[in-house]
């Protein structure tokens, strides 16, 4: 299987739309997809996200969303890679790393660091992650809060 990435942008969303909502579904999260689509389109139309997007002959076999933000400790960007799917058919592939080393190249290009998070469950990607020199935080806590 040959890959290539490339970079998403607002008007290709509809193309890898399906891949999103699949993702959504893996994770047991429904929204409806024209609120995905405008989600999405407006993230890349502001520049306040970057998605790659591997596609082989047969189209996108998957996507890497990653959204910018920095770090007050090390006083460098540092990137949230908040979405990471491969579609079912073509996990074993190699897909999800071509990704993720691709998105580890583009951090390492602007000087800045990668977080990323996964459920305790998704034991192949934490596999990966570890493979891809990740290491699981063991000094700090995520806690979340939500207004809504």
């Amino acid at each position: 299987m040959q890959i290539a990435i490339r970079q998403a942008d607002a008007e290709s969303v509809r193309c890898w739309l399906p891949l999103f909502l699949a993702y959504l579904d893996f994770y047991q999260v429904a929204q409806p997809a024209e609120a995905c689509a405008a989600f999405l389109e407006q993230r890349l139309s502001k520049g306040e996200a970057v998605v790659f997007l591997a596609q082989d002959s047969a189209g996108v076999q998957g996507f890497a969303l990653l959204y910018p933000g920095f770090s007050s400790l090390s006083l460098r960007p540092h990137w949230l890679l908040h979405d990471l799917f491969v579609a079912p058919a073509s996990r074993g592939n190699g897909v999800a790393r071509v990704l993720l080393q691709h998105c580890q190249a583009h951090v390492a290009a602007l000087g800045g660091g990668l977080t990323l998070q996964t459920a305790h469950g998704n034991l192949n990607a934490q596999r990966l992650y570890e493979q891809s020199g990740f290491k699981l935080d063991s000094e700090f806590r995520v806690y979340e809060w939500s207004a809504g």
